[in-house]
């Protein structure tokens, strides 16, 4: 486990103890609005992945915590510092409550990730492999024009392909061409990146379906996994859409070829 997972799981814990401990904090007014007190309504913590229906394989979930209903006996709680897990659900018999999924993030930390999509996923959610080609493409050093070869076939697309769904793009055909400068190359890749970004951030932001999933897991994961609610620098607050940019992963280089939207 890395040093950010170590913490991120540091936080999560510490979030349902103080919720669990102080059944009077005011986040119960906004996880369990209009009842008349929550003695019977716990915080628990996710410690296992879930089906994701799009990805189709069990991943981490958008939810670290829900809230359950029900009765745990108080000297359990004591016992276990007030630290409930999706084990102490089952052994209660608690009733998840849907929509109360809580995405916590780490005090120190605005670097996370909302979201790292592979090329097969981004085919499901944006319908084509060739504009996550066109985002990952590589654009800054002459020397790196080879590897967007191996961004293509990363991407499940080739040339021609790409030639077709950019054709707005000027000399869209003399990327590939070795004939032409690395100047010009690297000229047309740069606005092919941006043109890539610029199209995946406005499908974001003009499809609420697509938003909805990206930023709290709607349409992937059952409730409670999907996070109506954030918890970042100690403020609880409704999930949704927030400002983001749209980049790589790290690991293009070696094979692992994604798209990753993080917090602008």
């Amino acid at each position: 486990m890395n040093k950010g997972t170590k913490e991120g799981t540091e936080e999560e814990i510490k979030f349902v103890k103080m919720l669990n401990s102080d059944k009077n904090h005011k986040f119960w007014e906004d996880l369990v609005p209009n009842v008349s007190n929550h003695e019977d309504f716990y915080a628990i913590h996710v410690t296992g992945k879930k089906y994701g229906k799009i990805n189709q394989e069990k991943i981490k979930p958008k939810a670290d915590a829900y809230i359950a209903k029900g009765h745990v006996d108080e000297s359990y709680l004591e016992n276990k510092g007030y630290y409930l897990d999706e084990n102490d659900v089952a052994l209660f018999k608690l009733k998840k409550c849907d929509f109360t999924g809580i995405s916590i993030k780490r005090e120190d930390s605005s670097k996370y990730q909302i979201l790292k999509i592979s090329p097969d996923m981004f085919y499901k959610l944006f319908g084509s492999y060739e504009l996550g080609a066109g985002a990952s493409i590589f654009c800054k050093f002459p020397k790196d024009l080879l590897k967007n070869q191996n961004i293509l076939v990363g991407w499940k697309t080739d040339w021609s392909k790409i030639e077709k769904y950019f054709d707005g793009i000027k000399d869209i055909e003399k990327l590939k061409d070795t004939n032409t400068s690395p100047e010009k190359r690297l000229k047309i890749a740069d606005e092919l990146k941006k043109y890539s970004n610029k199209t995946i951030k406005d499908k974001i932001c003009k499809n609420k379906e697509l938003s909805n999933f990206i930023f709290m897991g709607i349409g992937n994961f059952e409730e409670p996994y999907t996070a109506h609610w954030v918890f970042e620098h100690g403020v609880l607050k409704k999930a949704g859409p927030e400002p983001f940019i749209v980049t790589t992963g790290s690991g293009r280089t070696h094979g692992d070829f994604t798209v990753v939207i993080k917090p602008k």
